[in-house]
């Protein structure tokens, strides 16, 4: 449980990092979407992609930039995706409870489910514990730090506190998980100009809402 309280405090210390940051930039989907597609480009996604699943530390901002938007222009991209195998995983996991043996099973299904979309982060979130309730720290280390920068490009879209400054996400379902970092709650949301707006609970930080946007592939 320790490793577990470790991975979650990164997690807010580098979001917090992000949110921090003077600088904060609308992803340019064109120039992302031209990038990812030539061949010659550093960008080049089949490249980037098979760095970034062999859990590549020398990633940077810009590259997890390119990951998670560029993935709007693949094939397989669905923004509603939900994985056909999380009733198995949480069947499996529930027996890992007693026999901790089986959790094996249970990370080679939540990889299994990370093939098929790799920027689910709720998933990505259930690996980094995954790995460190099995004991093993550098894989632990290495899904903790990977789901911290995907997290990190959302939060260097923007700011949150108007619809044209919005946290651009790929799927609806990042905007709850957003919130569930930064520990808020969501009281209501409605759509503005675009942007789902989502009201906030009353929290310590005096926050009243959050602006996100979903990107459209005609943009």
């Amino acid at each position: 449980m320790k490793h577990v309280m470790i991975c979650f405090m990164l997690t807010l210390f580098v979001c917090g990092t992000y949110a921090q940051a003077p600088v904060a930039e609308a992803p340019d989907y064109q120039s992302i979407k031209s990038e990812i597609a030539d061949t010659a480009s550093d960008y080049y996604y089949p490249r980037l992609l098979e760095r970034y699943e062999s859990f590549d530390s020398t990633l940077t901002i810009t590259d997890y930039r390119h990951l998670y938007y560029g993935y709007i222009f693949q094939e397989n991209y669905d923004p509603d995706w939900k994985s056909r195998d999380e009733k198995k995983i949480q069947k499996f996991f529930r027996g890992a409870k007693e026999d901790e043996s089986k959790l094996d099973k249970v990370v080679e299904l939540v990889c299994k489910s990370l093939k098929e979309n790799p920027f689910d982060l709720r998933t990505m979130q259930f690996l980094c514990f995954l790995y460190h309730q099995k004991g093993d720290i550098e894989m632990g280390k290495k899904a903790s730090h990977r789901f911290i920068s995907i997290i990190g490009a959302i939060l260097s879209s923007g700011d949150g506190e108007s619809c044209e400054t919005a946290y651009h996400v790929i799927s609806p379902r990042h905007e709850f998980n957003i919130l569930k970092i930064f520990q808020f709650e969501s009281a209501a949301q409605k759509n503005v100009n675009g942007c789902n707006y989502l009201e906030l609970k009353e929290n310590k930080r005096g926050m009243e809402g959050i602006y996100f946007k979903v990107p459209s592939l005609n943009e």
